[in-house]
């Protein structure tokens, strides 16, 4: 009751007397804005969902302005006034109500099952600042395919540097409100990104990466998504994030062929096999999957992790998973039987990323250091570390990418440092802030 109140309160004052108020328009963006964080599926407060109009028409009675709704909003006896803890509406926000729920509180979407998220209508996302005042984490990076450019995640765009130099070649707008996860296609020519707003609303959003032009938002939802991962010969695009869900969607149609409820709390990291056939998840609920991506059939799982699963990938073998979290253990372990095979290293902290490349396997680790290992020889090759700030503590790891002899390093204090990982050597060092 208090969220779909707080929605009431910020309806937009600026339709005519003679409009209709519509659902999708005006009605959807701020419930979905304001409401559906805590009275979702899963996540329903008071045991109240308001993320379908079909949930919300269970506690609304169309054209009745004497229900408990209407008399909360309108009392003046502020133990019982909603919303709670904040200001009364005003005059002209309880007329739009009294002539929304007097129209008979009308939907106009398609189905009334679908996700606010989705049938919301599609508008460009605001521009980014010209110039932010602070550095954001950078929590997302890829190498263009030539490794002429790095992108990164932005405010509501994608930044695109030269790696060489630090210099800022582009900055691609119209993107979610921060990016979690960035993708190239094989063939280098798009550019996916996993973004969102906490709690608010979440975007996999397809960019021409040679022009930046938005070429398609195949997913919409309710929640931050989290990682994004294009198949081997791009045909097929998987993704996870707050809702747990695995969906996947062909890259041809852009038409979803699989969505599977994988896992009881966040995807943190979604990972092909070589063969195209099967997908590896990691998960904040300490366990780690695998699936045939065809059928939408688990494989295998591993549910020894002492902690939540941050990064998961497939051992060079075909035949066993890598994984890696909070809990800082390096795990290996078998896909036929779900066993652990080794322990292949401990840190003294978590271990964020895992990137698998083809110079070798990466992890994160504690104190702003990136360690590279040969994940057949079972050794660790080199480390990687980003220096504090002066009298700061050591940065933490919130991105890597790699292409050729090249390592990008991106920290939550909003540096990047590019390292060559034959010799070493740190090549360049920038703060990702335009």
């Amino acid at each position: 009751m208090k969220c779909w109140i707080t929605l009431l309160l910020v309806l937009s004052g600026s339709l005519t007397s003679a409009e209709g108020v519509s659902f999708s328009r005006d009605v959807a963006p701020i419930l979905q804005r304001h409401c559906v964080a805590c009275h979702k599926e899963g996540k329903a407060k008071g045991k109240y969902r308001l993320d379908t109009y079909e949930q919300l028409r269970k506690e609304l009675e169309p054209g009745d302005l004497e229900s408990e709704l209407f008399f909360r909003i309108t009392t003046e006896d502020e133990e019982e006034r909603m919303p709670g803890k904040a200001d009364p509406l005003a005059g002209a926000e309880i007329d739009v109500i009294r002539k929304w729920i007097s129209e008979g509180a009308q939907y106009d979407g398609e189905d009334p099952a679908a996700l606010l998220a989705v049938i919301i209508p599609m508008e460009d996302h605001p521009a980014a600042p010209e110039s932010y005042p602070r550095p954001l984490g950078v929590t997302a990076m890829v190498f263009g395919r030539e490794g002429r450019k790095l992108y990164t995640g932005g405010y509501h765009e994608i930044l695109v540097w030269n790696p060489e130099e630090g210099s800022l070649l582009e900055r691609i707008p119209n993107n979610g409100q921060r990016t979690y996860g960035l993708a190239l296609s094989p063939d280098g020519a798009r550019l996916a990104a996993a973004t969102g707003a906490p709690g608010q609303t979440g975007e996999v959003r397809i960019f021409q990466s040679r022009t930046g032009r938005v070429e398609v938002t195949p997913f919409r939802g309710d929640d931050t998504v989290l990682t994004v991962a294009f198949g081997p010969g791009g045909k097929r695009l998987a993704f996870g994030g707050v809702d747990g869900k695995l969906r996947i969607v062909e890259t041809n149609t852009w038409r979803q062929s699989l969505a599977l409820a994988s896992h009881s709390d966040w995807i943190t990291a979604v990972s092909w096999h070589q063969d195209g056939k099967r997908l590896v998840t990691a998960s904040r609920d300490k366990i780690s999957k695998v699936y045939d991506v065809t059928s939408g059939k688990k494989l295998s799982a591993f549910s020894g992790h002492p902690g939540a699963v941050r990064g998961a990938a497939f051992h060079p073998n075909g035949e066993e998973i890598l994984s890696s979290g909070d809990h800082g253990h390096f795990f290996l372990w078998r896909i036929k039987d779900g066993k652990k095979s080794a322990d292949r290293a401990k840190f003294e902290g978590p271990v964020l990323r895992l990137l698998k490349a083809g110079s070798g396997l990466f992890a994160s680790a504690p104190g702003g250091m990136v360690v590279q290992f040969d994940p057949e020889g079972q050794q660790r090759l080199r480390e990687f570390r980003i220096e504090p700030r002066e009298g700061a503590e050591a940065p933490t790891v919130s991105s890597c990418a790699s292409h050729g002899s090249w390592l990008a390093v991106g920290t939550l204090d909003g540096r990047v440092a590019i390292f060559n990982t034959e010799s070493g050597e740190k090549r360049n060092a920038f703060v990702a802030k335009p």
